[in-house]
């Protein structure tokens, strides 16, 4: 059964929303952006602001999905260390950048200018599949040597979770592998639904929108697509919301989960385990690696010091 918070949001954005309107405007709106992100136009940084805004704001649904015990694997390159092994020392320079400034770090796939996330790859599988996804996240080449940081969730915490793109697949039927079957047939029996409540051409228009959402997380980086997707963090991620995060599909590996969490989520809810010094033996194209663990770091709990 529909939470009645859900069935209320469906019921009034049915009953406010004219679809003739609304796919027009996702129409126009997303050719606009995607113009934008391929270089055939320049949209100016508040045009961009308010078509991500509506489509966020108006032509979306998100649900909070609470997740437990879940595992983790953030990866930062040893390039510039003074140390001649290239590590690091302390586990804060491997978790998110906790003294940003207002062009540091530079906008990202879901972050802004200045704005500091958590980006990780989600281990779900028993084999390196996680550590794979997470090198190819960061780009790693063949000769790279990477500092490798494993975190668990908190146990009898909650991670409020946003999955980008759960309605296209929901409409594919396309349940994704690490979600629960149960999660999955709740947004199935939503959007069965928002298809009973809604006009046909809004609901046309709230999956153009999703299909776009996840069509451009999923795509190669520049600076370009950064302008358009580092907006969604900020509308997802309200500052009176109890989201945690994003979660989203994998550039290289399509379909293996990566996230990004807020600092707060990551300070409360997560704990740090151990680091792994890797060496990039080759590189096979995508997330296929060979990469060699060459030494494990302890970290201390109360300095936060790494210990090889």
């Amino acid at each position: 059964m529909l939470a009645p918070d859900l069935v209320k949001l469906i019921d009034d954005k049915a009953a406010a929303e004219c679809g003739i309107t609304s796919l027009r405007y996702s129409s126009v709106y997303i050719r606009q952006l995607n113009e934008h992100i391929n270089g055939t136009c320049k949209l100016t940084a508040h045009e961009i602001k308010t078509k991500i805004g509506y489509l966020a704001g108006c032509l979306t649904i998100t649900l909070n999905y609470p997740m437990q015990e879940l595992k983790f694997l953030r990866a930062r390159l040893c390039e510039g260390q003074i140390d001649r092994e290239q590590k690091f020392y302390r586990v804060n320079d491997l978790s998110y950048i906790n003294q940003p400034t207002d062009s540091f770090p530079k906008a990202g796939r879901l972050n802004k200018a200045g704005q500091a996330l958590f980006y990780a790859s989600l281990i779900v599988k028993k084999d390196d599949t996680a550590l794979r996804v997470v090198l190819s996240e960061v780009a790693a080449k063949e000769l790279d040597r990477l500092n490798v940081l494993r975190s668990h969730q908190k146990t009898g915490s909650d991670l409020n979770l946003r999955i980008i793109g759960i309605w296209d697949l929901v409409r594919q039927d396309e349940k994704p592998y690490y979600l629960s079957e149960n999660s999955f047939n709740y947004c199935k029996e939503a959007k069965k639904y928002m298809a009973q409540k809604f006009d046909p051409k809004l609901l046309l228009a709230y999956e153009l929108t999703d299909r776009f959402f996840n069509d451009i997380l999923s795509r190669e980086g520049s600076d370009a697509l950064y302008q358009v997707t580092s907006h969604l963090s900020s509308i997802f991620i309200g500052d009176k919301d109890k989201t945690d995060g994003l979660l989203y599909s994998s550039v290289q590996a399509k379909g293996e989960p990566v996230v990004a969490l807020t600092p707060k989520a990551v300070d409360y809810k997560l704990e740090h385990q151990f680091v792994c010094d890797v060496l990039i033996e080759k590189h096979f194209g995508y997330e296929f690696y060979e990469p060699n663990t060459t030494a494990v770091a302890k970290i201390d709990k109360k300095t936060g010091k790494l210990e090889w």
